[in-house]
């Protein structure tokens, strides 16, 4: 460490690093530029703009096992608020970046020239870029503006300063700044990485506004300079713009002057679902609602239009309540983007181990706003939309020209909402089904399978049940001839015996029918109650060779099943009806007593076949009307080719 005095007002000053150049005097605000021990003073430093962050010069962290000391900041303006750039030194000496913005950390470190880049220029939002054998995506294209610095730092800088980056992602939530100020370009090449990981200590004593552990979200009161109305502040410090419900002005909450952006002119003034400044509890956190959108695309010249509600929480952050026809998802920005491959109804996302499947693509435009958001929202600003859903997540990628930003849905049941937080006035109601709203058949098929599974087994334990507690007794056999002499005569069958429980019998025929027929009329008669039981059994077999090709109808043997037959004696009455030929035929019957059936068990068999198709048949109309609002469904090149 080396130590001098400003040239200002006299206060020690040290360096920490070796390398760094600069230095803003803590006393008098003087920036400082290093030429060994001597200061050069260019002047004093502008103010910082207030900002949440609860890192501040001095504070210690840890960083892949390496101790670190936040000893220098650049703070930015950007698009879409504050972004503070924290100068951290190791233990060894080595120099890295903690970047800070809407509550994401990275951290970074300047590698050696990776070899040509794209210029600026030429770059946009999507793009790929190849970083030390790495392929990287563009998520972010800006010209930030410097607002100040402190401390000290290893390059020079001062308020306008302008900063020309692009922020890149990559799988393994890698992460990765070009800087196009300088030329060729320096590369910061890192991780994305949560606050809680890097186990800071000596964080601010006096949190700013929306970080104190206990007191909550401080809200400012300010009027509109538009139109006078009454208007509340509620995330100070995160967010950036307010949208005024009566004029349509847009404001920057940042100035201290409140000056309008721009004003918008709506045809219907919209009531958010959820009143602005209301509370509610979701994901274990209680999220207050800031701001309302609405968005819409054109589909054949007709509009579809959505809403988006944004919620704050003073360290979760930002989510966002999305709401189409009566249903919700909780949304929020992911850090790390998916693998996306194929087009169109082919097209796949795969995050965290999870396949999504193209939805939809589309062009949204900005078409309401009410209350603040963390960016410069406008009426009428544009991006492209690309959908990816696996039920009940929902993978969408927002992208223009300068940012690809990816975010992560997962479906709410509007009951949810209705707990969450207190409302007044219902919730639209529910039309069709969601694009990623869970298949209640999805929900059920592992009971209904475990079901199916369980009946079939007891359906089986009961057939071979049966099979085991049947005799299968034969009881009784015997032969008669039917001819000229037998016409109109009935024959009776010797006396037999049958025994035990109620049970079925079976009497099976058996002929030497040969180009014939025979018509049996049969009754199965008790000896000594007379009670009978009657069958009419047909038998016909017909065979013979026609152009050299053997042929054959009919059946010479039959067999009947009688249910239910009680003991007892009985004997079988039978006359037989010939054509007009009179031939003789002999016919063997044969009673058997208590067979196991088969019959019952198919049929049973069948019915439970019957509930998985029209269950099978549910799921599928269900998912046909999901895709019927997809950009494959009616064509059938969603749902339909899988």
């Amino acid at each position: 460490m080396k130590t001098t005095n400003c040239p200002s007002c006299g206060a020690a000053i040290s360096f920490r690093s070796a390398i760094s150049i600069l230095t803003v005097c803590a006393y008098c605000k003087s920036t400082l530029i290093r030429h060994d021990l001597e200061l050069e003073n260019l002047g004093r430093m502008a103010e910082l703009l207030p900002d949440s962050s609860p890192v501040q010069l001095g504070t210690e962290g840890i960083y892949r096992k390496a101790r670190f000391t936040v000893v220098g900041r650049i703070q930015l303006h950007y698009s879409q608020g504050i972004w503070n750039e924290w100068y951290l030194l190791f233990e060894n000496q080595r120099g890295a970046w903690l970047g800070e913005m809407l509550g994401n950390y990275v951290v970074t470190f300047l590698i050696r020239s990776p070899g040509p880049l794209p210029p600026f220029s030429g770059l946009r939002a999507g793009q790929s870029v190849i970083l030390k054998g790495r392929t990287f995506q563009v998520a972010n294209i800006e010209t930030a503006r410097c607002v100040a610095g402190e401390g000290e730092l290893p390059i020079r800088v001062g308020p306008g300063y302008d900063a020309p980056v692009v922020d890149l992602q990559a799988a393994g939530n890698a992460f990765a700044t070009l800087d196009y100020s300088e030329d060729p370009p320096l590369a910061f090449v890192g991780e994305q990485v949560r606050f809680d990981d890097l186990k800071l200590t000596r964080l601010r004593e006096a949190m700013p506004v929306g970080w104190e552990p206990d007191a909550g979200i401080q809200a400012q009161s300010f009027q509109c300079p538009g139109c006078g109305s009454a208007l509340t502040i509620r995330a100070k410090g995160h967010t950036e713009t307010l949208a005024c419900g009566t004029c349509g002005a847009i404001i920057d909450i940042t100035d201290e002057n409140f000056r309008i952006l721009s004003t918008f002119k709506a045809r219907i003034k919209h009531e958010p679902p959820i009143p602005l400044g209301a509370r509610g509890k979701l994901e274990d956190a209680e999220y207050e609602a800031i701001g309302y959108l609405r968005r819409c695309v054109t589909v054949e010249d007709m509009d579809y239009e959505w809403s988006e509600t944004l919620l704050f929480h003073r360290e979760q952050g930002f989510r966002w309540l999305v709401e189409y026809n009566g249903h919700w998802s909780l949304v929020q920005t992911i850090a790390e983007p998916p693998l996306v491959t194929g087009y169109g109804a082919r097209g796949r996302a795969s995050h965290q181990g999870r396949t999504y499947r193209h939805f939809q693509t589309a062009k949204a435009k900005v078409s309401y706003v009410l209350g603040e958001f963390y960016w410069r929202v406008k009426v009428g600003e544009h991006c492209e939309i690309r959908d990816y859903i696996a039920p009940p997540f929902q993978l969408s990628l927002e992208l223009t020209d300068k940012e690809a930003v990816w975010s992560r849905a997962e479906y709410i049941e509007p009951e949810t909402i209705k707990t969450a937080f207190p409302l007044e006035s219902s919730l639209p109601a529910r039309i069709g089904v969601g694009a990623c709203q869970p298949s209640p058949h999805e929900a059920q098929r592992s009971k209904f399978r475990r079901l199916r599974w369980l009946f079939l087994g007891v359906l089986l334990l009961g057939q071979i049940a049966t099979i085991a507690l049947s005799s299968d007794q034969r009881v009784h056999q015997q032969t008669f001839v039917f001819d000229a002499e037998t016409k109109d005569k009935t024959l009776t069958s010797e006396p037999f015996a049958l025994s035990g429980r109620d049970s079925n019998l079976v009497i099976r025929a058996e002929t030497n029918l040969d180009n014939n027929w025979i018509y049996l009329d049969l009754a199965l008669i008790e000896r000594d109650t007379g009670a009978s039981v009657a069958i009419g059994r047909e038998l016909s077999y017909y065979q013979g060779v026609d152009e050299g090709e053997r042929w054959s109808e009919g059946n010479a043997s039959d067999e009947a099943v009688l249910s239910g037959i009680p003991a007892g004696i009985y004997y079988l009455s039978v006359e037989g009806e010939l054509p007009p030929t009179l031939p003789t035929v002999t016919c063997t019957l044969t009673v058997f007593r208590d067979v196991p059936s088969w019959s019952n068990f198919f049929l049973a068999l069948l019915g439970l076949s019957v509930v998985p198709l029209i269950f099978g048949w549910r799921a599928r109309a269900f998912e046909r009307a999901r895709w019927a609002e997809s950009d494959h469904g009616p064509s059938g090149k969603g749902e339909a080719t899988e």
